[in-house]
């Protein structure tokens, strides 16, 4: 018999199994109901997907995962599968962990051991920081592949299933997944129409999967993709919708967020960020709490939106019937992060290792790295893109973007920021990931995507001007903006030394930001007992995420893990 165990210790289900095989996921967080998994006699499932227009959720997805695995066709239908689910599922000596296409939800092994969580297992074994994989954290500020933080620990990659043999902990791992799409040649005006055909196909699929009426809220900022979300609300006539911004009171983000809920109808609400705000909550035990569950040991713990959930609750705005929608990601689809270096044409061989380095290049810059951690870095990306084969900017391009930026970044760092909601008790649904919405982009030729023109001009024309809301993006030079600028003029062998020169003139600089980030990553400095990494060339003390991922580690080493 095997305990599933929650995150207070208590046993809330257990089924039969080849002992000493254990499963632990969480069932409450600070006392709060999470997004529950459905108990069977053999296993467990969370979340909902689509077959075609038929919706599987609870009995009904984890039979036809069962099924499938007993006909030896469980890629096959995972392939077919549109949504965010995991499931855990035992048959005879074998033990199935899987995901969905994103990493909905984490999943993470050591041995003959199984939690949602990845700090829950550190009990489990004897736990050892990973050397590589921190400076990986400190550099990126979440991990690629199957890798934790913890020696002996791994997750479950997105878009790939793992097998465990229950009785001896041995394991295999499946790809099923690739998110490389053939490209299709199509006219301007082909893509407008088959992408809003699919967005808003997919969107009636997402309410499907919801009660009637049920509420929603919207993190709505001053970019475009919360907006689009707002949009299809008033389309589809919804009425039940709440939106909230968070930030200084004087932001952009604030003012054109206020002007979008107003010329669509809906609540809006706001939670002014302050220093004040920010020593509060990170003294809290809701920080605490929250960074325990939400690092998984992959990632810094996503926290920019958690007062501001916290407060909201607190005031009755939020109530536990909700389901979140935000805006993540659409601007990765429609081509916001190609790297400068390709649009520019600097890059004009397509090797392996120029790839690895353009990945390092472009990303590993929250603090710097020195020579020999730098190449063991690039190293591992290496591993990690062996599937790669050289050639066009084409292929270049698709592995760049499936290999690496989609089973890393987008499920290990922005989909896992989904455990925010969670955190505070709630539901949630990513519209913009459905994956016939999906499909529709990643047939666009790359070249097409460039500086996301094309995909900005889609929601504009399809959607902002129609709704009355085509307020233009703050286009002042940020911090994001000056890099970008520079990066355009620079080769890419000279984009490392202009990092390391703007990250200082950064430190030198006292700079207003939207979300009041401006002191925090000193307070988080302040908390840290030791941040002794001689692999750190320079410590990039302006950077929030820079900060966490050093807080991070911190808090795992003070959780008596060994170094």
């Amino acid at each position: 018999m095997v305990e599933l165990i929650n995150n207070e210790g208590k046993a809330w289900l257990s089924f039969a199994l080849s002992a000493p095989f254990t499963v632990i996921i969480p069932f409450t967080i600070n006392g709060v109901p999470a997004i529950c998994w459905l108990s069977f006699a053999d296993g467990s499932v969370k979340g909902f997907a689509f077959e075609g227009e038929r919706l599987l959720e609870k009995e009904s997805l984890y039979g036809a995962l069962t099924e499938a695995i007993n006909r030896d066709s469980l890629a096959d239908l995972l392939v077919r599968l549109n949504g965010n689910f995991a499931a855990v599922i035992t048959i005879k000596n074998q033990c199935y962990l899987i995901v969905d296409k994103l990493r909905s939800y984490p999943l993470f092994y050591s041995g003959t051991h199984v939690s949602d969580v990845g700090e829950h297992l550190l009990k489990t074994i004897p736990s050892e920081i990973d050397e590589v994989n921190a400076y990986e954290l400190l550099s990126l500020g979440y991990l690629s592949g199957a890798s934790t933080l913890v020696n002996g620990i791994k997750s479950v990659v997105a878009g790939s299933y793992v097998v465990i043999n229950t009785e001896d902990g041995s394991f295999s791992s499946y790809d099923y997944f690739s998110h490389i799409y053939k490209k299709v040649g199509r006219t301007k005006e082909e893509i407008f129409k088959l992408s809003q055909e699919r967005l808003e196909a997919g969107f009636q699929r997402m309410l499907g999967s919801l009660k009637k009426n049920q509420p929603l809220l919207i993190p709505l900022s001053g970019g475009y993709d919360s907006r689009l979300i707002a949009c299809l609300c008033k389309k589809f006539g919804l009425e039940n919708v709440t939106c909230f911004t968070y930030g200084r009171e004087d932001s952009f983000e604030v003012a054109i967020s206020k002007k979008v809920a107003s010329a669509l109808g809906y609540k809006w609400y706001f939670v002014e960020y302050s220093e004040e705000v920010w020593n509060r909550f990170l003294s809290s035990k809701d920080f605490l709490q929250y960074c325990h569950f939400a690092g998984n040991l992959t990632a810094n713990p996503h926290f920019q939106d958690l007062p501001a959930l916290l407060k909201l609750k607190e005031q009755g705005v939020i109530t536990p019937d909700m389901v979140v929608i935000p805006g993540h990601s659409g601007d990765l689809l429609g081509g916001s992060k190609i790297p400068v270096q390709i649009l520019e044409g600097h890059l004009k061989s397509f090797r392996l290792e120029n790839l690895s380095r353009l990945i390092f290049d472009n990303f590993f810059d929250l603090n710097v790295l020195n020579r020999k951690y730098k190449q063991i870095i690039i190293a591992k990306i290496n591993s990690e893109l062996q599937e790669y084969k050289s050639g066009s900017l084409a292929s270049f391009l698709d592995n760049y973007e499936c290999y690496w930026f989609v089973k890393s970044k987008v499920a290990n760092f922005l989909v896992n920021s989904m455990r925010g909601y969670e955190y505070v008790g709630l539901d949630w649904r990513l519209p913009l990931w459905d994956d016939e919405y999906v499909k529709v982009w990643y047939e666009v030729d790359w070249k097409e995507k460039f500086y996301s023109n094309l995909y900005n001009e889609f929601m504009f024309e399809n959607y902002f001007k129609k709704s009355r809301v085509a307020f233009i993006k703050n286009k002042g030079i940020t911090n994001t903006g000056f890099v970008n600028q520079i990066k355009k003029i620079l080769p890419s062998f000279l984009n490392q030394v202009a990092r390391e020169c703007l990250q200082f003139i950064r430190s030198m600089r006292k700079q207003k930001n939207v979300n009041a980030f401006d002191d925090v990553a000193q307070i988080l400095y302040s908390m840290i007992s030791s941040e002794t990494y001689d692999g750190i060339k320079r410590v990039n003390r302006g950077n929030i995420n820079a900060a966490v991922a050093y807080y991070y580690l911190d808090l795992l080493k003070n959780n008596h893990i060994g170094v």
